[in-house]
């Protein structure tokens, strides 16, 4: 019997970034391979606090129910479409979307849901997902935009940002892109400001190049194009992000809230969907 593939998961609570996101998971599923599980989460006390607890779980679930039912259509009114299933948790979004994580392959989720104030650039549930999930999270921005058969990664100089490469090359093997690694660095300060920036350039190429290595020999069938700019690692990622299919990033540390500040920064600012990748991650 062959063995069940760990699903792509989607959350959806109605609005327009969530239909962005399930549109993207579709098509994503399909590019894996994979099946598509749609996820809604009821939060009575969030919602409607001032209702008996009863009726507005009651509510909630024909609501919520409803919304699932318009996305099942909407994904089933695609060609290729995946197989679909869905889930109904009564539980906030950002829990219940950690505890699907668990037997996920990734989790995608709109860059903002219903709720909050509109001037925010990221909801608390995008942010709380990508911070917490076990499995590569990804942020969906607004509106489709035209393939551009490019994947950027971000990389630094610590064990971590193997996961990232690979998230990164498996996404562009499925899509026939090009792999855009970034190295950004800024040149020291204080009393190292005396070091040679023309070298620091060099030993920053040389860096990404070494990094990069094994994953060329792993895909030699993916075109890899290495950058090593002198800027901020979120300018620089930002930048690239407009060219872009997707930028992938590792998630940090390794308890509790683990966005560290590019990934913080590009997750609020990135032109395109963005991939958090926790660290050590597998594909499942």
């Amino acid at each position: 019997m062959a063995e069940e593939l760990s699903p792509v998961i989607v959350g959806v609570d109605g609005s327009e970034p969530s239909r962005v996101a399930l549109r993207w998971a579709a098509e994503e599923a399909v590019r894996r391979g994979r099946p598509l599980r749609i996820v809604h989460a009821l939060d009575p006390w969030a919602e409607a606090p001032f209702y008996p607890v009863a009726m507005t779980t009651e509510i909630l679930q024909q609501v919520g129910g409803a919304i699932l039912e318009q996305a099942v259509g909407d994904v089933r009114g695609r060609e290729p479409r995946p197989p679909v299933t869905t889930a109904l948790l009564a539980e906030p979004a950002s829990v219940a979307l950690r505890g699907q994580a668990e037997e996920a392959y990734e989790v995608v989720v709109g860059h903002r849901g219903r709720g909050g104030f509109a001037s925010l650039l990221l909801g608390s549930v995008s942010l709380r997902t990508a911070g917490y999930a076990s499995v590569p999270v990804v942020v969906v921005r607004d509106g489709d935009r035209p393939e551009q058969r490019e994947i950027v990664v971000g990389i630094d100089l610590s064990r971590h940002s193997a996961a990232a490469l690979r998230y990164a090359f498996d996404a562009a093997a499925v899509r026939e892109a090009l792999v855009r690694v970034v190295y950004a660095w800024c040149p020291p300060e204080g009393r190292y400001a005396v070091l040679d920036v023309g070298e620091l350039a060099e030993a920053a190429h040389r860096e990404a190049h070494r990094i990069v290595a094994p994953w060329r020999e792993r895909y030699p069938g993916i075109a890899v194009t290495e950058d090593s700019p002198r800027e901020h690692p979120v300018k620089a990622l930002v930048t690239a992000s407009a060219n872009a299919d997707l930028v992938v990033v590792t998630a940090r540390g390794h308890s509790g809230l683990r966005l560290g500040s590019v990934s913080h920064g590009l997750l609020h600012h990135a032109r395109c969907p963005v991939a958090v990748v926790p660290p050590g991650t597998e594909a499942g």
